[in-house]
């Protein structure tokens, strides 16, 4: 168990190196928060428009239509995006020049199993407020396990989409549950790894963001809420480009046997065994 903590530890600076290598896909992150925040402001003026407002707050099945909508939209363009970036990572480890177009075409590509795994992404995530809120029993803990158990075994479900040609959603959960469960050490360690080095640029934008709501002034207060909030754009962004370059390396490393990227510059015995 330790062994696979410490060899996860280990992918991260290499990672980041071949993150430095194909900075521009900070591109699609960044795309995918554009194109969320402008679903998400479209459906609000609708909501405001039609009066729904106050109905998303007191009629179930309003309610739960909007968070069935608005899983919907943020992880099928979430999945389409993170496609795009492991299309990307795939092809520089097996030496080629990936371009930012190329991995969208990648994504597109493959757009339908992307609508499905939202869609089914969505409904759990729906099911899981209705029984939130009218299941005995089932609080806030049960639903944070819930979603946990939900994120562990989709751990590994962009990089099944997009490398993988499986025939239904079940075989593409077998496939990323079954790869997790193979190098869970490693991959939570890199994941909660990554966090906690770009942890303390997340707070310095926490931080100049409070500061220029509650005591700065004038435009001071308009530099220290930009840079803050710049900084933690640059945390999201990073973060889920580091993520996807990883998945993707030990995605591959566990179906085929071979290292690399983040794994290549690592000794065998750095690397999970099989």
């Amino acid at each position: 168990m330790f062994d696979g903590f410490r060899r996860g530890l280990a992918g991260i600076d290499a990672s980041i190196d071949v993150f430095r290598n194909r900075p521009r896909l900070a591109i699609l992150p960044l795309l995918s928060l554009a194109v969320v925040g402008s679903a998400y402001a479209v459906g609000g003026v609708a909501l405001l428009h039609y009066g729904l407002v106050d109905s998303v707050f007191t009629n179930r099945l309003v309610k739960y239509g909007v968070i069935f909508v608005g899983l919907a939209v943020s992880s099928s363009v979430g999945i389409f995006f993170n496609a795009a970036i492991v299309h990307c990572a795939t092809r520089q480890f097996a030496g080629e020049e990936p371009t930012v177009r190329d991995g969208l075409a990648a994504a597109w590509a493959v757009r339908g199993r992307i609508a499905k795994w939202g869609l089914l992404s969505a409904t759990v995530g729906t099911l899981l407020s209705i029984l939130n809120d009218n299941v005995p029993g089932v609080g806030t803990l049960t639903r944070s396990i819930l979603d946990l158990a939900w994120g562990l075994l989709t751990f590994f479900a962009v990089p099944v989409i997009v490398t993988d040609r499986t025939d239904t959603l079940r075989s593409d959960l077998r496939r990323s549950g079954d790869t997790f469960a193979r190098t869970w050490g490693e991959s939570v360690t890199v994941t909660f790894g990554i966090g906690l080095a770009l942890l303390p640029v997340a707070l310095a934008g926490i931080c100049l963001l409070a500061a220029a709501y509650l005591s700065a002034t004038g435009i001071a207060a308009y530099v220290m809420g930009t840079v803050g909030g710049l900084l933690l754009v640059a945390t999201i962004v990073v973060t889920q480009v580091l993520g996807m370059i990883v998945r993707a390396a030990l995605y591959q490393y566990a179906t085929t046997g071979e290292p690399v990227g983040p794994l290549e510059a690592l000794s065998p015995d750095d690397i999970f065994s099989e």
